[in-house]
């Protein structure tokens, strides 16, 4: 979606038009390649959603005041409000994960750091949403530069209803409260009386922190999100990085808990995920700077890394590469961007292409077997049956040529680089990353492999 920036004074004269990021056709392995917005409130409602279609709820109201780590458990202490009485519990489980942002107590009561600067300025801004009546919903809305003193208006998937970006603002705390306070300094921002502006459904202060944790958790409590990284929202990494840090930590969680893996494999929650939120901070306050500075060129371009479809763990002690020798350490690659050099490696984000998207699931590995022998492949699937029915798939793909092939157009041996005359094993971890490239024989006879 272009973005619009107005002339001052006046407020209605178009100074310039710029494209953030340029459509791109969709690819057999990038089918959805273009961006797109959705507003918190929807993001909220469809993870809500979706918790409740598996039996679980979300309660409101509810404080988290301190807990306390045990060998084999974590004892929480909830306080329930209601009016002026408060009800306090103690809740006990296995694990903690901490998603109670910058301010809350998970991070702060494990003692882990949370390294970065806070910028000393003086700027507060104002994120929020809020109703407006007289602006197309086909473009971004800019008068002047925001961290400048401007205004964003950015049109939502609800009708009438824009996000709003407000920099530099006065007497926040009036403005938090006095609705036609805030109604007065948008107009005078926008200078123009042709917009009305309706509700505000959201307000909240802004002032730049770009920080991040040490690591992500200690003994049986974890830390994701906003409370391991804060950053601004420029080049819109955070939402995707915060549900990739819980991605990462749940398959790994679940496999402890059922007693299929080592509670040694959570220490690479932190291994993987520090890397990347690393490499992430520098590249949104990169952006955040141009902006400060009014390099509109620089502070809007939007390259392929801001996709994020290049983070990956080539590093990882998890990951086994019988293709490619595995990245020593993070410096030794792009955490945010090696994933789209042209290779696909061990710790890559897993090639989609069209056919296998109904195959990978955030509740199993998947074990794509390229142009394995018969004879072999009844010995791999001896090994996956070994494991609790449902945790392993496997996915037989036969190219083309062959008297039965499953790849007919040849996207999947492309995108993972396999030759069919060299049988190969892919190994899909639950989080879309490819854990494991393996040429065959690698399945013994205890299932190791997987």
């Amino acid at each position: 979606m272009p973005r619009r920036e107005y002339k001052l004074p006046g407020g209605t004269e178009t100074l310039k038009v710029e494209t953030i990021a340029p459509i791109e056709d969709p690819t057999p392995a990038t089918p959805y390649v273009n961006a797109s917005l959705l507003g918190q409130y929807n993001t909220e409602a469809i993870l809500r959603a979706h918790i409740e279609r598996l039996g679980g709820t979300v309660e409101y109201g509810t404080e988290l005041r301190s807990f306390e780590q045990h060998p084999n458990h974590v004892e929480a202490t909830l306080v329930t409000k209601n009016g002026e009485k408060e009800k306090t519990e103690t809740l006990t489980s296995h694990w903690l994960v901490g998603t109670d942002g910058a301010r809350g107590i998970v991070r702060k009561q494990l003692g882990l750091s949370f390294i970065g600067e806070t910028r000393t300025d003086g700027a507060i801004h104002l994120l929020g949403l809020v109703e407006v009546q007289g602006l197309d919903a086909d473009h971004w809305h800019q008068w002047a530069e925001m961290l400048n003193g401007g205004l964003m208006l950015i049109p939502t998937e609800r009708t009438g209803y824009f996000s709003f970006f407000l920099g530099r603002v006065q007497d926040v705390e009036k403005l938090l409260v006095d609705r036609d306070a805030l109604v007065e300094t948008f107009l005078n921002r926008v200078e123009r009386q042709d917009l009305v502006f309706g509700k505000f459904e959201a307000v909240s202060p802004y002032r730049p922190n770009i920080r991040m944790v040490d690591k992500f958790g200690e003994g049986r409590v974890f830390v994701a999100g906003d409370a391991a990284h804060v950053h601004s929202p420029a080049g819109g990494q955070g939402l995707n990085s915060s549900v990739q840090d819980a991605f990462n930590l749940a398959w790994k969680l679940t496999l402890v808990e059922q007693g299929l893996a080592s509670p040694s494999l959570l220490a690479t929650y932190t291994e993987e995920r520090l890397p990347v939120i690393a490499a992430m901070l520098q590249k949104s306050t990169k952006l955040f700077e141009a902006l400060q500075k009014g390099d509109t060129e620089r502070a809007w371009k939007r390259g392929g890394d801001l996709r994020m479809l290049g983070v990956n763990y080539r590093w990882s002690s998890i990951v086994v590469d019988e293709r490619t020798p595995k990245a020593q350490s993070p410096e030794s690659v792009n955490p945010y961007g090696s994933g789209t050099d042209g290779d696909l490696r061990a710790g890559d984000q897993a090639d989609d292409p069209t056919s296998l998207f109904s195959v990978f699931r955030p509740s199993h590995h998947t074990a794509l077997l390229f142009n394995i022998p018969a004879e072999e492949m009844e010995q791999v699937l001896r090994v996956a049956q070994k494991y609790p029915s449902g945790s392993v798939k496997t996915v037989s793909i036969y190219p083309q040529g062959t008297s039965n092939p499953t790849d007919r157009d040849g996207h999947a041996y492309a995108g993972y680089q396999v030759s069919p005359e060299k049988p190969t094993i892919v190994i899909v971890r639950p989080d879309g990353v490819v854990g494991g490239i393996y040429f065959r024989g690698v399945f013994d006879a205890t299932g190791d492999a997987l």
